[in-house]
Protein backbone atom coordinates (compact mmCIF):
# COMPACT_ATOMS: atom_id res chain seq x y z
CA UNK A 1 0.00 0.00 0.00
CA UNK A 2 1.41 3.61 -1.09
CA UNK A 3 1.58 6.63 0.87
CA UNK A 4 -1.16 8.19 -1.09
CA UNK A 5 -3.57 5.32 -0.56
CA UNK A 6 -3.03 5.89 3.55
CA UNK A 7 -4.39 9.64 3.73
CA UNK A 8 -0.62 10.96 5.62
CA UNK A 9 -1.43 14.20 6.66
CA UNK A 10 1.93 16.56 5.77
CA UNK A 11 0.49 18.62 8.80
CA UNK A 12 0.76 16.23 10.96
CA UNK A 13 4.32 14.85 9.65
CA UNK A 14 5.69 18.26 10.44
CA UNK A 15 4.46 18.19 13.55
CA UNK A 16 5.52 15.15 14.67
CA UNK A 17 9.13 15.00 13.49
CA UNK A 18 10.54 18.70 12.42
CA UNK A 19 12.28 19.24 16.03
CA UNK A 20 13.74 15.83 15.64
CA UNK A 21 14.79 16.34 12.22
CA UNK A 22 16.43 19.52 12.85
CA UNK A 23 17.95 18.63 16.49
CA UNK A 24 19.72 15.86 14.25
CA UNK A 25 20.86 17.90 11.20
CA UNK A 26 22.04 20.72 13.66
CA UNK A 27 24.19 18.32 15.40
CA UNK A 28 25.50 17.38 12.06
CA UNK A 29 26.00 20.47 9.88
CA UNK A 30 27.04 22.81 13.40
CA UNK A 31 25.28 25.86 11.88
CA UNK A 32 21.26 27.31 12.83
CA UNK A 33 20.99 28.69 9.59
CA UNK A 34 22.32 25.80 7.76
CA UNK A 35 20.34 23.19 9.83
CA UNK A 36 16.70 25.61 9.56
CA UNK A 37 17.51 25.68 5.56
CA UNK A 38 18.14 21.89 5.66
CA UNK A 39 15.58 20.41 7.69
CA UNK A 40 13.02 22.74 5.75
CA UNK A 41 14.61 21.56 2.22
CA UNK A 42 13.59 17.93 4.23
CA UNK A 43 10.29 18.43 4.46
CA UNK A 44 9.89 20.18 0.93
CA UNK A 45 11.03 16.83 -0.47
CA UNK A 46 8.32 14.89 2.35
CA UNK A 47 5.59 16.54 0.68
CA UNK A 48 6.61 16.02 -2.92
CA UNK A 49 7.73 12.28 -2.46
CA UNK A 50 4.85 11.56 0.10
CA UNK A 51 3.03 9.39 -2.43
CA UNK A 52 5.81 7.11 -2.91
CA UNK A 53 5.91 5.88 0.54
CA UNK A 54 5.09 2.49 1.56
CA UNK A 55 4.98 1.49 4.83
CA UNK A 56 5.80 -1.77 4.21
CA UNK A 57 9.45 -1.10 3.11
CA UNK A 58 10.08 1.15 5.98
CA UNK A 59 8.46 2.97 9.25
CA UNK A 60 7.86 6.47 8.22
CA UNK A 61 10.56 7.49 10.58
CA UNK A 62 12.84 5.51 8.71
CA UNK A 63 11.73 7.23 5.28
CA UNK A 64 11.95 10.45 6.94
CA UNK A 65 15.82 10.23 8.17
CA UNK A 66 16.69 8.99 5.13
CA UNK A 67 15.55 11.81 3.61
CA UNK A 68 17.42 13.75 6.31
CA UNK A 69 20.57 11.77 5.40
CA UNK A 70 20.71 12.19 2.00
CA UNK A 71 20.06 16.36 2.19
CA UNK A 72 23.21 16.56 4.93
CA UNK A 73 25.54 14.66 2.59
CA UNK A 74 24.86 16.80 0.20
CA UNK A 75 25.17 20.01 2.65
CA UNK A 76 28.88 18.56 2.99
CA UNK A 77 29.30 17.76 -0.69
CA UNK A 78 28.50 21.18 -2.09
CA UNK A 79 30.00 23.07 0.74
CA UNK A 80 33.30 23.20 3.25
CA UNK A 81 31.61 23.44 6.70
CA UNK A 82 33.37 25.66 10.01
CA UNK A 83 31.63 24.57 12.91
CA UNK A 84 30.91 27.75 14.99
CA UNK A 85 30.15 26.87 18.76
CA UNK A 86 28.27 29.74 19.01
CA UNK A 87 25.10 28.14 17.10
CA UNK A 88 24.89 25.31 19.47
CA UNK A 89 23.20 27.19 21.99
CA UNK A 90 20.18 27.16 20.00
CA UNK A 91 19.79 23.21 21.05
CA UNK A 92 19.64 24.22 24.71
CA UNK A 93 17.30 26.89 24.24
CA UNK A 94 14.57 25.33 26.51
CA UNK A 95 16.51 26.16 29.36
CA UNK A 96 15.94 29.66 31.34
CA UNK A 97 19.50 31.27 31.42
CA UNK A 98 20.69 30.15 34.63
CA UNK A 99 20.22 27.07 33.85
CA UNK A 100 21.64 27.02 30.30
CA UNK A 101 24.62 28.81 31.92
CA UNK A 102 24.71 25.69 34.53
CA UNK A 103 24.53 23.34 31.63
CA UNK A 104 26.68 25.13 28.86
CA UNK A 105 30.25 23.53 29.54
CA UNK A 106 28.62 20.40 29.93
CA UNK A 107 27.00 20.53 27.00
CA UNK A 108 30.16 22.19 25.27
CA UNK A 109 32.21 19.10 26.42
CA UNK A 110 29.97 16.46 25.03
CA UNK A 111 29.56 18.28 21.79
CA UNK A 112 32.91 18.36 21.70
CA UNK A 113 33.27 14.85 22.24
CA UNK A 114 30.42 13.69 19.66
CA UNK A 115 32.38 15.23 16.91
CA UNK A 116 35.38 13.15 17.59
CA UNK A 117 33.49 10.08 16.80
CA UNK A 118 33.64 8.84 12.98
CA UNK A 119 31.06 9.76 11.11
CA UNK A 120 28.92 6.66 10.90
CA UNK A 121 29.25 6.68 14.97
CA UNK A 122 27.92 10.43 14.63
CA UNK A 123 25.22 9.15 12.46
CA UNK A 124 23.92 6.36 14.70
CA UNK A 125 24.47 8.45 18.34
CA UNK A 126 22.53 10.98 16.86
CA UNK A 127 19.81 9.19 15.48
CA UNK A 128 19.21 7.14 18.41
CA UNK A 129 19.78 9.82 21.27
CA UNK A 130 18.38 13.22 19.24
CA UNK A 131 16.17 11.58 16.33
CA UNK A 132 14.67 9.12 18.74
CA UNK A 133 15.05 6.29 15.99
CA UNK A 134 15.51 2.72 17.32
CA UNK A 135 18.01 0.41 16.57
CA UNK A 136 16.01 -1.49 14.13
CA UNK A 137 15.15 1.53 11.74
CA UNK A 138 18.75 2.81 11.75
CA UNK A 139 19.81 -0.45 10.06
CA UNK A 140 17.76 -0.29 7.55
CA UNK A 141 18.76 3.12 7.26
CA UNK A 142 22.51 2.68 7.03
CA UNK A 143 22.46 -0.81 5.52
CA UNK A 144 24.41 -2.54 8.74
CA UNK A 145 22.49 -5.01 10.82
CA UNK A 146 21.11 -4.52 13.76
CA UNK A 147 23.62 -6.22 16.12
CA UNK A 148 26.10 -3.80 14.20
CA UNK A 149 24.25 -0.63 14.71
CA UNK A 150 23.97 -2.26 18.66
CA UNK A 151 28.01 -2.69 19.04
CA UNK A 152 28.85 0.87 17.34
CA UNK A 153 26.54 2.29 19.35
CA UNK A 154 27.82 0.54 22.83
CA UNK A 155 31.44 1.73 20.94
CA UNK A 156 30.40 5.18 20.65
CA UNK A 157 29.19 5.75 24.23
CA UNK A 158 31.89 3.76 25.70
CA UNK A 159 34.14 6.36 23.86
CA UNK A 160 32.12 9.34 24.44
CA UNK A 161 31.61 8.21 28.88
CA UNK A 162 36.24 7.87 28.73
CA UNK A 163 36.36 11.19 27.00
CA UNK A 164 33.91 12.80 29.37
CA UNK A 165 35.25 11.43 32.43
CA UNK A 166 39.06 12.07 31.13
CA UNK A 167 37.90 15.80 30.30
CA UNK A 168 36.43 15.84 33.43
CA UNK A 169 39.96 14.28 35.20
CA UNK A 170 42.02 17.50 33.17
CA UNK A 171 39.95 19.86 34.65
CA UNK A 172 39.81 18.68 38.05
CA UNK A 173 43.81 18.40 38.02
CA UNK A 174 44.01 22.13 36.65
CA UNK A 175 41.92 23.63 39.61
CA UNK A 176 43.47 21.36 41.98
CA UNK A 177 47.13 23.47 41.03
Amino acid sequence: MVGSMINLDPGEIFDSFYDKVYSFTLLRVGNIHDAEDIASDVFVKIVAKLGTYDPEKAALSTWIFTIALNEIRTYFRRRKVVISIDDIHELIGQFDPEQRLLHREEYMKLYSAIRKLDDRQKNIVLLKYFGGVPNTQIAEMLGLSESNVGFILHRARKFLKNSLVSSDELEFAAHKR
